[in-house]
């Protein structure tokens, strides 16, 4: 039987579609009435250090401490615009280093990037990663061995958030105001000023939970993979020994990028793991092994600009370009997707008026890979039932790709159950387990493998849940609730002087988002420390100006259309759960000014690399203070 591939992606999506959209989660604020109370990889009565005095002052202020937070700071002591550590304070509420890679710590977890192009500042570290694909507990020993090499230790202030930023107009610096919250200990209010502030909230700030009746009733226990509660499985992070599910039935709900890596490390210990699917992962082949450290020296790290160079290399395969460097120097299943710039946009010069011929290619090519891992699922799981269940019936990016090597094996394990929720995902908890289609599953640990909130959402401030005040008192979350915050690069905006925020919109994203940080964070140090030498003043504002906003903006949404690759993809993260097909022309119109940028992560590096180069700071005000 024939199967008309476009009319089956579109008879998925309509029945996944949920006219509550991102309302069928729960509110973040709840969230941690559930899973997130307190830090658990802090111990309790570990003392808040504060770098900074109440009432003190200090030159940058950095708001996160992942791996954004990480390459601002090394960028700004590598690039001169901090001149030593005590130039700078990095926030954070955690305990350490590693921004989501200090709260992920579930079992299996490991990146599902190349690790030689994902781990930043590679070459200034001559760091050789363990293998070709890192596990997490080498990512977060790394972002602490980088706040070694660069000094930062003794000048983070952990367990702590950002309360207020407020621009003071006349002292012309920032008034901050940081909540330190030491586990069991009571809070405290900490002010200070900075000359500059740069909020680094990251992508995957804020988990997710659905929002389902019956949720206050369930007597057993529950956690999220986000913070993996060690407790109640037994095990810890560095020996994952899951013993004490044993016994227990373990329900996992959710089969995103991170049930793909949780599924196989519980089903070995659980004595029952059913899996809750409401959309299944296209889930294609891994192949992770051990750095060759022969490979390393003689073909990898092998020449001075390395690392930029194969980040480069993997991009442009990524994006589809018709003039592809010679070698695929990654060669993994993302290199050899380049549909994935379906998401993320591409530097192809498409012309509006010829879009639908451009995405029938893109649909064309993409069928062939999807056909491919939609097989493999049939070849790997024996029961065909069970398989057929867990084929992907959407184009290639709409959801971010997986690759495992046992995750699909799982479900041939006996004690391994695919309950398949779609469309419309589980109904309820009652007090013994998990309601779907009027059946109740006993459950004793029900584990949420539901994600994180939409990066597209809210602006930085929002998702860092900073209250954000620039000039004449301009409130930064309601600014982009109103379409109106317009920035340059994707990095500054009109009416916040003197304040950064390294982020995906109005910017170039790839699937490495790590590359863009580095390229981001490279750009602010530049910026500062240029805007210093021109004045030469002890106090210096740096503010882009409207107009050059506004003109950023309008270039957003001249390439916007290469984004349309996105519309009438299945609900998902991407899309923030289908939001913004129900946008009206206008509000679609707003959208594409705000947009990420639609030519691909490497027309936005070249855009900023030849801003630098020509050292004009052009589209921003420099002045003394």
């Amino acid at each position: 039987m024939t199967i008309n591939l476009q009319e089956r992606y579109e008879a998925e999506r309509e029945r996944r579609l949920n006219e509550k959209g991102l309302g069928q989660y729960l509110d973040k604020s709840k969230t941690a009435e559930y899973i997130l109370a307190e830090d658990p990889w802090v111990a309790e009565g570990t003392p808040v250090q504060k770098p900074v005095a109440d009432g003190g002052h200090i030159k940058i202020a950095i708001f996160g401490a992942g791996f954004a937070g990480l390459c601002v700071a090394a960028r700004a002591l590598l690039g001169g615009s901090a001149s030593s550590p005590s130039d700078l304070l990095v926030v954070d509420r955690a305990g350490g280093f590693g921004g989501t890679w200090w709260h992920n710590r579930y079992p299996g977890l490991m990146c599902d990037i190349e690790s030689y192009v994902y781990l930043p500042l590679l070459e200034e570290t001559g760091y050789m990663p363990k293998r070709k694909y890192a596990g997490g507990e080498e990512i977060r020993e790394y972002t602490d061995m980088l706040a070694r090499k660069f000094g930062l230790h003794d000048r983070a202030m952990f367990q702590s958030t950002g309360k207020a930023l407020t621009w003071d107009a006349e002292a012309k610096n920032w008034k901050c105001e940081v909540i330190a919250k030491p586990k069991g200990q009571p809070e405290s209010l900490v002010g200070f000023t900075a000359d500059y502030v740069i909020i680094c909230s990251g992508a995957l700030t804020n988990v997710k939970m659905p929002d389902l009746p019956g949720l206050t009733e369930f007597k057993g226990r529950m956690l999220h993979t986000g913070c993996w509660n060690y407790d109640i499985t037994g095990g810890s992070p560095a020996n994952p020994v899951l013993s004490n599910l044993k016994s227990k039935k373990v329900a996992i709900v959710g089969t995103g990028a991170t049930a793909i890596q949780a599924v196989p490390a519980t089903a070995k210990y659980a004595g029952k793991l059913y899996v809750f699917q409401r959309t299944p992962s296209a889930v294609d082949f891994r192949g992770n092994r051990d750095t060759d450290p022969e490979e390393w020296k003689m073909k990898i790290a092998n020449k001075k600009g390395w690392q930029k160079e194969r980040s480069n290399n993997f991009q442009a395969f990524t994006e589809g370009l018709s003039d592809l460097p010679d070698e695929d120097l990654v060669c993994d299943g993302m290199s050899q997707m380049p549909t994935l710039s379906g998401a993320w946009g591409s530097s192809q010069l498409v012309k509006p008026e010829d879009l639908a011929s451009y995405l029938a290619m893109m649909k064309g090519l993409d069928a062939f890979r999807s056909d491919r891992v939609r097989q493999r699922a049939l070849d790997v799981v024996k029961d065909q039932e069970t398989a057929k269940s867990l084929q992907a019936w959407y184009p290639g990016w709409c959801k971010r790709p997986t690759y495992h090597d046992e995750y699909l094996e799982a479900f041939n394990q006996s004690n391994v159950h695919l309950v398949d929720t779609a469309p419309q995902g589980v109904e309820a908890l009652t007090a013994k387990g998990i309601v779907h289609n009027g059946k109740e599953y006993p459950i004793d640990v029900i584990i949420w493998s539901t994600g994180y909130g939409s990066p597209f959402t809210e602006s930085v401030a929002g998702k860092a849940g900073i209250a954000v005040t620039g000039k004449n008192g301009l409130d930064m979350e309601d600014a982009f609730k109103q379409d109106k915050l317009m920035s340059l690069h994707g990095l500054m905006a009109h009416n916040f002087p003197n304040l950064f925020y390294p982020g995906a919109l109005q910017a170039g994203v790839g699937v490495n988002q790590v590359q863009r940080l580095e390229e981001q964070s490279v750009h602010i140090a530049y910026t500062i420390k240029e805007a210093e030498q021109r004045t030469k003043s002890q106090k210096t504002v740096i503010e882009p100006t409207d107009e050059a906003c506004e003109n950023w903006g309008d270039q957003c949404a001249s390439h916007a259309h290469m984004l349309a690759t996105m519309a009438n993809c299945t609900p998902s993260y991407f899309n923030s759960e289908g939001a913004r097909d129900r946008m009206s022309p206008a509000q679609q119109a707003a959208a594409a000014r705000t947009a990420i940028w639609g030519q691909g992560y490497l027309s936005y590096a070249r855009i900023l690399t030849g801003w630098r180069a020509s050292g004009r700071l052009e589209g921003i005000s420099v002045s003394a203070a």
